[in-house]
Protein backbone atom coordinates (compact mmCIF):
# COMPACT_ATOMS: atom_id res chain seq x y z
CA UNK A 1 0.00 0.00 0.00
CA UNK A 2 1.04 3.61 -0.28
CA UNK A 3 1.69 4.49 3.26
CA UNK A 4 4.32 1.49 3.24
CA UNK A 5 8.07 1.82 3.15
CA UNK A 6 9.62 -1.19 3.04
CA UNK A 7 10.06 -4.32 5.64
CA UNK A 8 12.26 -2.68 8.27
CA UNK A 9 9.90 -3.66 11.39
CA UNK A 10 11.10 -5.86 14.36
CA UNK A 11 9.54 -9.07 13.30
CA UNK A 12 8.39 -11.76 11.07
CA UNK A 13 4.95 -10.43 9.58
CA UNK A 14 5.82 -7.16 10.40
CA UNK A 15 6.33 -3.35 8.29
CA UNK A 16 7.06 -0.40 9.20
CA UNK A 17 4.62 2.02 7.83
CA UNK A 18 5.34 6.26 7.13
CA UNK A 19 4.57 7.16 10.80
CA UNK A 20 6.82 5.15 12.03
CA UNK A 21 4.47 2.21 13.51
CA UNK A 22 4.93 -1.60 13.23
CA UNK A 23 3.57 -2.66 10.11
CA UNK A 24 1.76 -5.74 8.87
CA UNK A 25 2.49 -8.17 6.36
CA UNK A 26 -0.51 -8.15 3.60
CA UNK A 27 -2.68 -11.33 4.29
CA UNK A 28 -2.96 -14.01 1.56
CA UNK A 29 -5.87 -13.99 -1.01
CA UNK A 30 -9.39 -15.31 0.79
CA UNK A 31 -11.24 -16.99 -2.91
CA UNK A 32 -14.70 -18.59 -1.83
CA UNK A 33 -16.31 -20.23 -4.41
CA UNK A 34 -20.18 -22.09 -4.69
CA UNK A 35 -20.50 -21.09 -1.07
CA UNK A 36 -23.83 -22.79 0.16
CA UNK A 37 -25.79 -23.22 4.05
CA UNK A 38 -29.37 -24.54 4.23
CA UNK A 39 -31.05 -24.30 8.26
CA UNK A 40 -33.35 -27.12 6.65
CA UNK A 41 -35.54 -25.84 4.00
CA UNK A 42 -34.50 -22.31 4.44
CA UNK A 43 -31.60 -21.99 2.01
CA UNK A 44 -29.81 -18.97 3.70
CA UNK A 45 -26.32 -18.79 0.81
CA UNK A 46 -27.04 -19.42 -2.38
CA UNK A 47 -23.60 -20.27 -4.24
CA UNK A 48 -21.49 -17.56 -2.68
CA UNK A 49 -18.14 -16.82 -5.14
CA UNK A 50 -16.05 -13.92 -3.47
CA UNK A 51 -12.04 -12.90 -3.24
CA UNK A 52 -10.69 -11.04 -0.99
CA UNK A 53 -7.41 -9.72 -1.40
CA UNK A 54 -4.60 -8.71 1.07
CA UNK A 55 -4.92 -5.59 2.57
CA UNK A 56 -8.34 -4.79 1.28
CA UNK A 57 -11.06 -3.31 3.81
CA UNK A 58 -14.11 -4.27 2.66
CA UNK A 59 -17.48 -3.18 3.78
CA UNK A 60 -20.02 -5.87 4.00
CA UNK A 61 -23.44 -5.10 4.00
CA UNK A 62 -27.46 -6.43 3.12
CA UNK A 63 -30.73 -6.50 4.36
CA UNK A 64 -31.65 -8.70 7.44
CA UNK A 65 -31.95 -12.07 6.46
CA UNK A 66 -29.37 -11.20 3.72
CA UNK A 67 -26.90 -14.21 5.20
CA UNK A 68 -24.15 -11.75 6.34
CA UNK A 69 -23.70 -13.46 9.63
CA UNK A 70 -24.30 -16.75 8.48
CA UNK A 71 -21.28 -16.24 5.85
CA UNK A 72 -18.58 -14.84 8.71
CA UNK A 73 -19.91 -17.44 11.20
CA UNK A 74 -19.10 -20.40 8.33
CA UNK A 75 -15.41 -18.73 7.74
CA UNK A 76 -14.87 -18.97 11.67
CA UNK A 77 -15.95 -22.34 11.56
CA UNK A 78 -19.03 -21.96 13.69
CA UNK A 79 -21.51 -23.13 11.05
CA UNK A 80 -20.53 -25.94 8.58
CA UNK A 81 -21.34 -25.03 5.22
CA UNK A 82 -23.72 -27.58 2.94
CA UNK A 83 -20.98 -26.90 -0.11
CA UNK A 84 -18.55 -24.93 -2.03
CA UNK A 85 -15.31 -24.17 -0.98
CA UNK A 86 -12.09 -21.61 0.64
CA UNK A 87 -8.96 -21.16 -0.06
CA UNK A 88 -6.97 -19.19 1.49
CA UNK A 89 -3.51 -18.31 -0.33
CA UNK A 90 -4.35 -20.94 -2.76
CA UNK A 91 -4.85 -23.50 -0.18
CA UNK A 92 -8.18 -24.99 0.72
CA UNK A 93 -9.41 -25.07 3.67
CA UNK A 94 -12.46 -26.22 5.81
CA UNK A 95 -12.42 -22.68 8.07
CA UNK A 96 -10.77 -19.75 8.41
CA UNK A 97 -11.32 -19.55 12.57
CA UNK A 98 -8.13 -21.88 13.29
CA UNK A 99 -5.10 -20.04 11.54
CA UNK A 100 -3.46 -17.82 13.78
CA UNK A 101 -3.47 -15.13 11.18
CA UNK A 102 -7.16 -14.56 10.63
CA UNK A 103 -9.29 -13.48 13.73
CA UNK A 104 -12.87 -12.51 13.92
CA UNK A 105 -14.87 -10.26 16.07
CA UNK A 106 -18.34 -11.00 17.31
CA UNK A 107 -20.97 -9.11 18.70
CA UNK A 108 -20.41 -10.86 22.09
CA UNK A 109 -16.46 -10.00 21.96
CA UNK A 110 -15.57 -13.08 24.05
CA UNK A 111 -14.15 -11.08 26.74
CA UNK A 112 -14.78 -11.50 30.22
CA UNK A 113 -15.84 -8.24 32.79
CA UNK A 114 -13.89 -9.44 35.51
CA UNK A 115 -11.04 -9.86 34.53
CA UNK A 116 -8.56 -7.13 33.63
CA UNK A 117 -7.29 -6.25 30.33
CA UNK A 118 -4.28 -7.86 30.72
CA UNK A 119 -5.41 -11.08 31.33
CA UNK A 120 -8.27 -10.79 28.92
CA UNK A 121 -5.38 -10.59 26.13
CA UNK A 122 -3.90 -13.59 27.13
CA UNK A 123 -7.21 -15.84 27.13
CA UNK A 124 -6.75 -19.07 25.47
CA UNK A 125 -2.97 -18.31 25.10
CA UNK A 126 -0.13 -20.14 26.96
CA UNK A 127 0.93 -18.02 30.21
CA UNK A 128 4.09 -16.22 29.68
CA UNK A 129 6.85 -18.05 32.10
CA UNK A 130 9.71 -17.74 33.81
CA UNK A 131 11.64 -20.31 35.69
CA UNK A 132 9.67 -23.12 34.94
CA UNK A 133 6.08 -23.00 36.69
CA UNK A 134 5.76 -19.33 37.32
CA UNK A 135 3.45 -16.77 35.06
CA UNK A 136 5.84 -13.58 34.28
CA UNK A 137 3.38 -10.87 34.85
CA UNK A 138 5.56 -8.29 34.26
CA UNK A 139 6.45 -9.63 30.51
CA UNK A 140 2.58 -9.96 30.07
CA UNK A 141 1.51 -6.11 31.51
CA UNK A 142 4.53 -5.25 28.71
CA UNK A 143 2.93 -7.17 25.98
CA UNK A 144 -0.61 -5.84 26.67
CA UNK A 145 0.80 -2.34 26.76
CA UNK A 146 2.24 -2.98 23.16
CA UNK A 147 -1.23 -4.21 21.94
CA UNK A 148 -3.20 -1.83 23.34
CA UNK A 149 -0.60 1.28 21.77
CA UNK A 150 -0.74 -0.45 18.57
CA UNK A 151 -4.50 0.32 18.28
CA UNK A 152 -4.60 3.96 19.89
CA UNK A 153 -5.87 2.91 23.00
CA UNK A 154 -4.36 4.50 26.39
CA UNK A 155 -5.47 2.78 29.33
CA UNK A 156 -3.82 0.94 32.53
CA UNK A 157 -3.95 -2.96 31.46
CA UNK A 158 -4.34 -3.53 35.12
CA UNK A 159 -8.32 -2.01 34.39
CA UNK A 160 -11.24 -4.41 34.87
CA UNK A 161 -13.12 -4.87 30.69
CA UNK A 162 -16.50 -4.64 32.98
CA UNK A 163 -15.25 -1.14 33.80
CA UNK A 164 -14.76 0.01 30.58
CA UNK A 165 -17.46 1.62 27.82
CA UNK A 166 -18.79 -0.63 24.69
CA UNK A 167 -15.88 0.96 22.69
CA UNK A 168 -12.80 0.66 24.51
CA UNK A 169 -14.11 -3.02 24.80
CA UNK A 170 -14.46 -3.62 21.11
CA UNK A 171 -10.98 -1.95 20.68
CA UNK A 172 -9.43 -4.49 23.16
CA UNK A 173 -10.85 -7.02 21.12
CA UNK A 174 -9.57 -5.90 18.29
CA UNK A 175 -5.58 -5.80 19.99
CA UNK A 176 -5.82 -8.93 21.18
CA UNK A 177 -6.90 -10.43 17.73
CA UNK A 178 -3.69 -8.06 16.18
CA UNK A 179 -1.26 -8.98 19.34
CA UNK A 180 -1.76 -12.64 18.26
CA UNK A 181 -0.29 -12.07 14.83
CA UNK A 182 -4.24 -11.70 12.72
CA UNK A 183 -3.42 -10.17 9.46
CA UNK A 184 -6.66 -10.81 8.49
CA UNK A 185 -9.86 -9.27 10.91
CA UNK A 186 -13.27 -10.04 10.38
CA UNK A 187 -15.59 -7.24 12.65
CA UNK A 188 -19.53 -8.23 13.07
CA UNK A 189 -21.88 -5.69 13.34
CA UNK A 190 -18.88 -4.24 15.98
CA UNK A 191 -20.62 -1.16 16.28
CA UNK A 192 -23.94 -1.43 16.49
CA UNK A 193 -24.88 -0.75 20.08
CA UNK A 194 -21.96 2.53 20.41
CA UNK A 195 -22.36 5.83 21.13
CA UNK A 196 -21.10 7.96 17.95
CA UNK A 197 -18.15 8.78 19.72
CA UNK A 198 -16.96 5.36 20.32
CA UNK A 199 -18.24 4.21 16.95
CA UNK A 200 -15.80 7.26 15.46
CA UNK A 201 -12.99 5.84 17.42
CA UNK A 202 -13.82 2.38 16.24
CA UNK A 203 -13.98 3.06 12.81
CA UNK A 204 -10.15 5.74 12.92
CA UNK A 205 -8.49 2.07 14.34
CA UNK A 206 -9.62 0.06 12.00
CA UNK A 207 -8.64 2.13 9.66
CA UNK A 208 -5.24 2.40 11.12
CA UNK A 209 -5.24 -0.99 11.01
CA UNK A 210 -6.13 -1.38 7.40
CA UNK A 211 -3.44 1.02 6.17
CA UNK A 212 -0.43 -0.95 7.99
CA UNK A 213 -1.35 -3.69 5.62
CA UNK A 214 -4.04 -5.79 7.41
CA UNK A 215 -7.16 -6.82 5.68
CA UNK A 216 -10.40 -5.82 7.21
CA UNK A 217 -13.85 -6.95 6.26
CA UNK A 218 -16.60 -4.76 8.36
CA UNK A 219 -20.56 -6.16 9.04
CA UNK A 220 -22.24 -3.06 9.49
CA UNK A 221 -25.84 -1.40 8.89
CA UNK A 222 -24.24 2.23 8.93
CA UNK A 223 -23.78 3.50 5.59
CA UNK A 224 -21.07 6.04 6.45
CA UNK A 225 -18.76 3.90 8.48
CA UNK A 226 -18.88 2.24 5.34
CA UNK A 227 -18.33 4.67 2.89
CA UNK A 228 -15.79 6.27 4.89
CA UNK A 229 -14.02 3.25 5.98
CA UNK A 230 -13.78 1.00 3.21
CA UNK A 231 -12.30 0.57 -0.12
CA UNK A 232 -14.64 -1.94 -0.81
CA UNK A 233 -18.09 -2.79 -0.41
CA UNK A 234 -19.86 -6.02 -1.13
CA UNK A 235 -23.97 -6.12 -1.08
CA UNK A 236 -25.25 -9.53 -0.14
CA UNK A 237 -28.79 -9.80 -1.20
CA UNK A 238 -31.32 -13.22 -0.40
CA UNK A 239 -27.99 -15.43 0.35
CA UNK A 240 -26.49 -14.19 -3.34
CA UNK A 241 -24.16 -11.37 -3.87
CA UNK A 242 -25.58 -8.49 -6.00
CA UNK A 243 -22.88 -5.64 -6.40
CA UNK A 244 -19.08 -5.89 -5.44
CA UNK A 245 -17.74 -2.11 -6.10
CA UNK A 246 -15.28 0.16 -5.01
CA UNK A 247 -16.82 2.32 -2.31
CA UNK A 248 -15.32 5.82 -3.96
CA UNK A 249 -18.07 4.90 -6.63
CA UNK A 250 -20.72 4.81 -4.29
CA UNK A 251 -22.48 7.42 -2.28
CA UNK A 252 -25.37 7.10 0.31
CA UNK A 253 -28.03 7.68 -1.89
CA UNK A 254 -27.17 4.84 -4.35
CA UNK A 255 -26.02 2.56 -1.49
CA UNK A 256 -29.74 3.00 -0.05
CA UNK A 257 -31.54 2.36 -3.22
CA UNK A 258 -29.74 -0.97 -3.64
CA UNK A 259 -30.08 -1.89 -0.07
CA UNK A 260 -34.05 -1.24 0.09
CA UNK A 261 -34.64 -2.72 -3.29
CA UNK A 262 -37.74 -4.63 -2.48
CA UNK A 263 -39.04 -2.12 0.07
CA UNK A 264 -37.78 1.09 -2.20
CA UNK A 265 -41.33 2.38 -3.13
CA UNK A 266 -42.82 2.02 0.16
CA UNK A 267 -39.68 4.00 1.80
CA UNK A 268 -40.07 6.85 -0.60
CA UNK A 269 -43.50 6.72 -0.11
CA UNK A 270 -43.23 7.40 3.64
CA UNK A 271 -42.17 11.18 5.48
CA UNK A 272 -41.18 9.64 8.93
CA UNK A 273 -41.78 13.79 9.69
CA UNK A 274 -45.00 13.85 9.06
CA UNK A 275 -46.51 11.83 11.49
CA UNK A 276 -44.61 13.68 14.50
CA UNK A 277 -47.49 15.58 15.11
CA UNK A 278 -48.51 13.94 18.52
CA UNK A 279 -52.28 13.86 19.51
CA UNK A 280 -51.73 13.78 22.95
CA UNK A 281 -54.24 11.66 25.05
CA UNK A 282 -54.74 10.59 28.83
CA UNK A 283 -51.52 9.83 30.86
CA UNK A 284 -50.74 6.73 31.14
CA UNK A 285 -47.67 6.52 32.74
CA UNK A 286 -45.95 8.96 35.51
CA UNK A 287 -42.76 8.37 37.46
CA UNK A 288 -41.87 10.24 40.49
CA UNK A 289 -38.65 11.04 41.87
CA UNK A 290 -37.99 7.29 40.80
CA UNK A 291 -35.10 5.24 42.18
CA UNK A 292 -33.45 1.65 41.10
CA UNK A 293 -30.43 0.52 39.44
CA UNK A 294 -28.77 3.40 38.02
CA UNK A 295 -31.46 5.69 38.31
CA UNK A 296 -31.51 8.10 41.16
CA UNK A 297 -34.29 10.27 41.38
CA UNK A 298 -36.18 10.56 37.66
CA UNK A 299 -39.77 12.23 36.77
CA UNK A 300 -41.39 11.00 33.41
CA UNK A 301 -44.83 11.32 32.70
CA UNK A 302 -45.79 9.27 29.24
CA UNK A 303 -49.45 10.17 27.39
CA UNK A 304 -51.55 8.40 24.94
CA UNK A 305 -50.22 9.38 21.42
CA UNK A 306 -46.82 10.53 22.07
CA UNK A 307 -43.41 8.66 21.62
CA UNK A 308 -40.74 10.13 23.95
CA UNK A 309 -37.07 9.12 23.47
CA UNK A 310 -34.50 8.79 25.81
CA UNK A 311 -30.64 9.20 25.10
CA UNK A 312 -27.75 8.39 27.42
CA UNK A 313 -24.04 7.19 27.20
CA UNK A 314 -23.68 3.78 28.47
CA UNK A 315 -23.45 3.43 32.54
CA UNK A 316 -25.92 6.33 32.44
CA UNK A 317 -28.70 4.23 33.95
CA UNK A 318 -30.45 5.06 30.66
CA UNK A 319 -31.61 0.88 30.11
CA UNK A 320 -32.16 0.80 34.06
CA UNK A 321 -34.75 3.23 33.23
CA UNK A 322 -36.69 1.43 30.74
CA UNK A 323 -36.87 -1.21 33.20
CA UNK A 324 -38.10 0.83 36.24
CA UNK A 325 -40.78 2.35 33.57
CA UNK A 326 -41.65 -1.36 32.53
CA UNK A 327 -41.39 -2.64 35.83
CA UNK A 328 -38.70 -5.59 35.15
CA UNK A 329 -36.53 -3.62 37.92
CA UNK A 330 -38.44 -3.01 40.93
CA UNK A 331 -37.64 1.10 42.38
CA UNK A 332 -36.20 1.13 45.49
CA UNK A 333 -37.56 4.78 45.65
CA UNK A 334 -40.43 7.05 44.82
CA UNK A 335 -43.10 5.76 42.67
CA UNK A 336 -44.32 4.20 39.22
CA UNK A 337 -48.14 5.39 38.43
CA UNK A 338 -49.71 3.55 35.55
CA UNK A 339 -53.41 4.36 34.95
CA UNK A 340 -55.89 2.26 35.53
CA UNK A 341 -56.36 -0.74 33.46
CA UNK A 342 -52.83 0.20 31.82
CA UNK A 343 -50.49 -2.27 30.74
CA UNK A 344 -47.03 -2.26 28.97
CA UNK A 345 -44.37 -4.47 26.97
CA UNK A 346 -40.72 -4.17 26.65
CA UNK A 347 -38.66 -4.59 24.02
CA UNK A 348 -35.07 -5.55 25.69
CA UNK A 349 -31.57 -3.82 24.78
CA UNK A 350 -30.11 -7.56 24.38
CA UNK A 351 -31.71 -9.29 21.80
CA UNK A 352 -28.91 -12.32 21.98
CA UNK A 353 -29.45 -12.79 26.04
CA UNK A 354 -32.83 -11.18 26.83
CA UNK A 355 -34.95 -11.30 23.65
CA UNK A 356 -35.94 -15.04 22.82
CA UNK A 357 -35.78 -18.67 23.38
CA UNK A 358 -33.15 -19.67 20.58
CA UNK A 359 -34.16 -23.48 20.88
CA UNK A 360 -37.60 -23.09 20.31
CA UNK A 361 -39.81 -21.54 17.10
CA UNK A 362 -40.27 -18.70 15.69
CA UNK A 363 -44.55 -19.35 16.53
CA UNK A 364 -43.09 -19.64 20.58
CA UNK A 365 -41.22 -16.74 20.64
CA UNK A 366 -44.11 -14.67 19.33
CA UNK A 367 -47.26 -16.02 21.59
CA UNK A 368 -45.26 -16.96 24.74
CA UNK A 369 -46.15 -13.91 26.10
CA UNK A 370 -49.66 -13.85 25.73
CA UNK A 371 -50.88 -17.59 25.62
CA UNK A 372 -54.05 -16.28 27.34
CA UNK A 373 -55.39 -15.11 24.36
CA UNK A 374 -55.91 -18.43 23.09
CA UNK A 375 -57.04 -20.24 26.26
CA UNK A 376 -60.64 -22.11 25.48
CA UNK A 377 -62.30 -23.44 29.02
CA UNK A 378 -60.75 -25.72 30.71
CA UNK A 379 -57.41 -23.94 30.12
CA UNK A 380 -56.77 -25.57 26.72
CA UNK A 381 -54.60 -23.83 24.08
CA UNK A 382 -56.83 -23.15 20.99
CA UNK A 383 -53.73 -23.81 18.33
CA UNK A 384 -55.56 -23.02 15.20
CA UNK A 385 -56.04 -19.35 16.50
CA UNK A 386 -52.71 -19.19 18.25
CA UNK A 387 -51.26 -20.53 14.43
CA UNK A 388 -53.38 -18.08 12.68
CA UNK A 389 -52.80 -15.11 14.59
CA UNK A 390 -48.86 -15.70 14.63
CA UNK A 391 -48.96 -16.40 10.48
CA UNK A 392 -50.86 -12.57 10.63
CA UNK A 393 -47.99 -11.12 12.43
CA UNK A 394 -45.27 -13.16 10.33
CA UNK A 395 -46.92 -11.39 7.53
CA UNK A 396 -46.95 -8.35 8.54
CA UNK A 397 -43.95 -7.49 10.27
CA UNK A 398 -42.41 -9.43 7.04
CA UNK A 399 -40.57 -11.60 8.91
CA UNK A 400 -38.29 -13.93 7.14
CA UNK A 401 -38.60 -16.89 6.76
CA UNK A 402 -42.28 -16.87 7.58
CA UNK A 403 -42.48 -20.38 8.48
CA UNK A 404 -44.34 -20.26 12.19
CA UNK A 405 -42.28 -23.25 12.80
CA UNK A 406 -38.50 -21.88 12.00
CA UNK A 407 -36.01 -21.78 14.70
CA UNK A 408 -35.90 -18.57 16.76
CA UNK A 409 -32.37 -19.38 16.98
CA UNK A 410 -31.51 -19.54 13.35
CA UNK A 411 -32.63 -16.01 12.12
CA UNK A 412 -31.34 -12.98 11.02
CA UNK A 413 -30.62 -10.28 13.84
CA UNK A 414 -33.16 -7.96 12.36
CA UNK A 415 -35.73 -10.96 11.81
CA UNK A 416 -35.16 -11.94 15.49
CA UNK A 417 -35.87 -8.45 16.37
CA UNK A 418 -39.09 -8.17 14.48
CA UNK A 419 -40.29 -11.51 16.76
CA UNK A 420 -39.60 -9.66 19.50
CA UNK A 421 -41.82 -6.70 18.48
CA UNK A 422 -44.51 -9.38 17.49
CA UNK A 423 -44.45 -10.41 20.80
CA UNK A 424 -45.31 -7.26 22.10
CA UNK A 425 -47.71 -6.35 19.73
CA UNK A 426 -49.25 -9.53 20.60
CA UNK A 427 -49.85 -8.25 23.97
CA UNK A 428 -51.85 -5.35 23.51
CA UNK A 429 -50.53 -3.17 26.24
CA UNK A 430 -51.04 0.87 26.01
CA UNK A 431 -47.86 1.53 27.14
CA UNK A 432 -44.37 0.10 24.78
CA UNK A 433 -41.08 0.37 26.15
CA UNK A 434 -38.37 -0.21 23.36
CA UNK A 435 -34.64 -0.50 24.22
CA UNK A 436 -32.17 0.08 20.93
CA UNK A 437 -35.08 -0.39 18.78
CA UNK A 438 -33.16 -0.74 15.38
CA UNK A 439 -29.90 -1.80 16.79
CA UNK A 440 -27.98 -4.13 13.92
CA UNK A 441 -31.16 -3.77 11.30
CA UNK A 442 -30.81 -2.78 7.79
CA UNK A 443 -32.44 0.33 6.48
CA UNK A 444 -35.47 -1.32 5.05
CA UNK A 445 -36.59 -2.92 8.63
CA UNK A 446 -35.24 0.38 9.98
CA UNK A 447 -37.97 2.55 8.06
CA UNK A 448 -40.49 -0.39 8.94
CA UNK A 449 -39.70 -0.48 12.37
CA UNK A 450 -40.26 3.73 12.47
CA UNK A 451 -43.25 3.18 10.69
CA UNK A 452 -44.39 0.47 13.24
CA UNK A 453 -43.99 3.06 16.01
CA UNK A 454 -46.30 6.05 14.18
CA UNK A 455 -49.13 3.43 13.73
CA UNK A 456 -48.49 2.44 17.22
CA UNK A 457 -48.67 6.28 18.81
CA UNK A 458 -51.68 7.14 16.20
CA UNK A 459 -53.53 4.40 17.53
CA UNK A 460 -53.14 5.89 21.08
CA UNK A 461 -50.81 3.88 22.63
CA UNK A 462 -47.68 5.67 25.00
CA UNK A 463 -44.21 4.61 23.26
CA UNK A 464 -40.87 4.84 25.15
CA UNK A 465 -38.00 4.73 22.85
CA UNK A 466 -34.65 4.22 24.94
CA UNK A 467 -31.84 4.31 22.70
CA UNK A 468 -28.27 5.59 21.71
CA UNK A 469 -28.68 5.76 18.19
CA UNK A 470 -29.57 9.64 17.36
CA UNK A 471 -31.28 8.41 13.79
CA UNK A 472 -34.36 6.70 15.69
CA UNK A 473 -34.72 9.55 18.40
CA UNK A 474 -35.37 12.69 14.89
CA UNK A 475 -37.03 10.15 12.96
CA UNK A 476 -40.19 9.02 15.53
CA UNK A 477 -39.99 11.13 18.77
CA UNK A 478 -42.05 13.87 19.75
CA UNK A 479 -39.81 15.20 22.81
CA UNK A 480 -36.02 13.96 23.93
CA UNK A 481 -34.15 13.87 26.94
CA UNK A 482 -30.70 12.48 28.32
CA UNK A 483 -29.86 10.45 31.14
CA UNK A 484 -26.71 11.47 32.35
CA UNK A 485 -25.39 9.73 35.46
CA UNK A 486 -29.27 8.66 36.58
CA UNK A 487 -30.68 12.19 35.86
CA UNK A 488 -33.28 13.07 33.79
CA UNK A 489 -32.40 15.95 31.93
CA UNK A 490 -35.14 18.60 30.29
CA UNK A 491 -36.91 17.47 27.48
CA UNK A 492 -36.21 19.20 24.20
CA UNK A 493 -38.75 19.25 21.19
CA UNK A 494 -37.37 16.98 18.19
CA UNK A 495 -37.81 19.75 16.13
CA UNK A 496 -36.14 22.15 17.95
CA UNK A 497 -33.05 20.01 18.13
CA UNK A 498 -30.52 17.97 16.19
CA UNK A 499 -28.01 15.34 16.84
CA UNK A 500 -24.96 17.90 17.24
CA UNK A 501 -26.92 19.41 20.12
CA UNK A 502 -28.05 16.44 21.26
CA UNK A 503 -24.78 15.14 21.11
CA UNK A 504 -23.61 17.86 23.17
CA UNK A 505 -25.79 17.61 25.98
CA UNK A 506 -24.40 13.83 26.66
Amino acid sequence: MDATRGTTGSGPGRREVADGSPGIEPAKDIVIAGLRKSFGSNEVLVGIDLTIRGGDFVGLMGPNGAGKSTLIKILDGVYDRSSGEIQYGGEKVSKLGERPEVGFIHQDLGLVDELSISDNLRLGQEPMRRFGPFVDRGREREAAVRALNNIGLELPVETLIGALSPGEKTLVAIARVLERGARVIFVDEATSTLPPADSHRLIEALKRTAARGATVIMVSHKLSEILDATNRVVLLLDGKIVADSPAASLDRGALVEMLVTREKEEVESEDLTNARAAVEGKELLRLEQVKGGHIDGVDLTLKGGEVVGLTGLPGSGLHDLAHLAHGTMKARGGKVVRAAGVTSALVPPHRETQGGFLEQSTLENLTISSLSRWRAPWRLLRGGAERRDTNEMIERLNITPGDPGAVFGTLSGGNKQKVVFGRTLLCAPQVYVLCEPTRGVDVGTRMEIYKLIEELAAGGAGVLVVTSDSEDLFAVCNRIAVVVDGRLGAFLEAEETNPQELEAFI
